[in-house]
């Protein structure tokens, strides 16, 4: 909090001017601010968390466009749609990503790597590091794909994956058929793997709801037991 002093130096401080004990003013700038309240200082953040909010979801959007704008070349389709992703991703509090990263013998590239520090406000259910492989295809991601980024988490010593599928993965979850058996083999296995679609992207409004939707996705993997994208 700002005082003015009068004068300078401490022979100067010795002789101020006392003021008349009822001013308002005793011993305090005329300009000074009040102090904030508890009630003022709620309504600031959550004034200050709604602009954030409609920050990320007016990006969010900007981003959903681009990905699907006809004038863009497939080739370029996929690179937009990592930059999505690296968006929402770096979103969230705590979170680091790592684009494009090839292994040592070049072989195996992931399109995302996730740095977390597992912040109270962040992705504090999943691991410290996991990595994200993005489909934007027109049809669901099949078996033979999924299998192959599985081995991708495991080749690189982690333990999570996402899988960022446009239009979602094949099979069906009742049956544990295609995509879903290599789920639950994967989770047999120790690894664990999250789809989201464009469907959930779509509805995320906030760096809180990716939060909750990875978490929710997580939690759903080992009560089912597989995928589970509800």
């Amino acid at each position: 909090m700002r005082q003015d002093i009068v004068g300078s130096g401490r022979g100067s401080m010795r002789h101020a001017p006392i003021h008349d004990s009822g001013s308002a003013s005793l011993g305090r700038s005329k300009t000074e601010r009040p102090v904030q309240t508890h009630g003022e200082g709620a309504a600031a953040a959550e004034s200050h968390t709604a602009t954030t909010d409609a920050m990320f979801r007016s990006r969010l959007m900007s981003y959903v466009r681009a990905v699907n704008d006809q004038a863009v070349p497939l080739t370029g389709c996929g690179e937009r749609y990592e930059d999505l992703l690296d968006y929402v991703l770096s979103s969230v509090p705590g979170c680091r990503v790592q684009r494009n990263t090839l292994n040592h013998y070049r072989t195996e590239e992931v399109d995302l790597t996730i740095a977390n520090d597992r912040l109270c406000n962040g992705l504090r259910m999943l691991p410290e590091l996991f990595l994200v492989e993005c489909k934007n295809w027109s049809v669901p991601v099949d078996s033979t794909t999924i299998g192959y980024f599985v081995n991708v988490i495991a080749d690189r010593g982690c333990s999570l994956g996402i899988l960022a599928a446009a239009k979602g993965i094949t099979g069906r979850p009742e049956h544990r058929s295609r995509a879903y058996a290599i789920g639950a083999a994967a989770l047999v296995r120790g690894l664990r793997l999250l789809v989201i679609t464009q469907d959930d992207i779509m509805r995320l409004n906030s760096p809180m709801d990716v939060v909750t939707l990875l978490h929710h996705r997580n939690h759903s993997l080992t009560a089912h037991g597989t995928i589970h994208l509800g």
